[in-house]
């Protein structure tokens, strides 16, 4: 009867084991959420990598076109339902405001890791997965080693001011419930 339960839980620990390495992707962009909104000035990309693998990492503003320059995109009316049809507007151009940066996981678990100075506006977050592969020529020769990209995420984040903070009055005379209460009290001890 031991050797049954013994057998029966490694074998679940090989089932979760397994289903954790199935189900597992190898890159994922923690921060910023996708089609998130944030209040902010800074703005922190995180991408976790889980493999021995090669990333690249490119920050957009998407902005509009406005004459000879372009602008930011304006995110006022921008929610967390409409923010992906509203990225996906053409009207949008994508400009670069952190070079693409490769990063490469060599253990188990690694973290990418960028802080950026941001003002309100439309960002996206673009993570690539690279692979190198040695390529040889048709008429002959040495081989030739090609990065491709093998994979593609993105994460797109609606950056909004941040709203002035309000002080909070913890006890007033307008007390009530539970605080009117205890306010009795304290005031019938200490009489």
């Amino acid at each position: 009867m031991k050797q049954l339960k013994r057998v029966a839980a490694l074998t679940m620990v090989i089932v979760m084991l397994a289903v954790n390495f199935v189900f597992a992707a190898g890159v994922s962009i923690v921060s910023p959420a996708s089609n998130s909104i944030v209040y902010t000035d800074s703005l922190l990309v995180s991408v976790k990598v889980t493999e021995p693998k090669t990333i690249r990492v490119t920050v957009y503003e998407k902005r509009v076109k406005a004459g000879d320059s372009s602008v930011a995109a304006d995110v006022s009316g921008v929610t967390a339902d409409n923010i992906a049809a509203y990225a996906a507007d053409a009207k949008f151009s994508d400009v670069v405001i952190s070079k693409a940066e490769d990063y490469t996981n060599t253990g188990e678990i690694g973290f990418y890791t960028k802080q950026l100075s941001v003002k309100p506006g439309l960002y996206k977050v673009k993570v690539e997965t690279l692979e190198t592969v040695i390529e040889w020529p048709p008429e002959g020769g040495d081989p030739v080693e090609t990065v491709i990209v093998t994979d593609t995420a993105s994460s797109v984040v609606a950056v909004k001011t941040k709203p002035a903070e309000q002080k909070q009055t913890t006890l007033t005379t307008n007390s009530s419930g539970a605080l009117t209460f205890i306010h009795k009290i304290l005031k019938s001890i200490f009489r």
